[in-house]
């Protein structure tokens, strides 16, 4: 399984004074692992070196999924009666080489990585589509001919 690490003062931008926080990586949805079976949507947690702030974990690759895949990245802080949890709107896609948590957010369109839900609108498919790209077989533009042959209005998707 691939390793993420980072650093919990990185996500936090805090320290670890005050309160005690596990990071918690939750996966999107349920999935098929090309190759590797069912993926529950399930949680994975890691508590960070108390001193340093430093983690890692192994985790699920999710660019080998049938679907688009990610984790969540959340802190469950442990401070009071009851354990509350920041959500952070952090996504990360895990690649078989795994990395550093500040490197994997770019993957998942965070940073200008790539959108995967982005539609191609042509009579003719893209000349060089990624996986889970969409094209509709469509004339684009305002006014496309309802009575052109081309215009199908069905939706492909590439799979892996």
């Amino acid at each position: 399984m691939p390793v993420v690490t980072g650093n919990f003062r990185d996500i936090t931008n805090g320290s670890l004074d005050s309160k005690e926080g596990i990071v918690v990586f939750t996966l999107n949805d349920t999935n098929l692992q090309v190759g590797g079976g069912l993926r529950p949507d399930n949680s994975r947690e890691v508590a960070p070196d108390p001193t340093t702030g430093d983690f890692s974990i192994n985790l699920t690759q999710t660019t080998n999924m049938a679907k688009d895949a990610w984790y969540d990245v959340s802190v469950k802080w442990l401070g009071s009666d009851a354990p509350l949890i920041g959500r952070l709107g952090l996504k990360i896609r895990v690649p078989a080489s795994g990395g550093p948590l500040d490197e994997l957010y770019d993957l998942a369109g965070v940073g200008g990585g790539p959108n995967r839900r982005i539609v191609w609108v042509s009579q003719s498919p893209p000349s060089n589509p990624y996986p889970f790209m969409l094209w509709l077989e469509q004339e684009p533009g305002a006014n496309p001919d309802p009575f052109d042959s081309q215009n199908t209005s069905v939706l492909y998707e590439w799979r892996p």
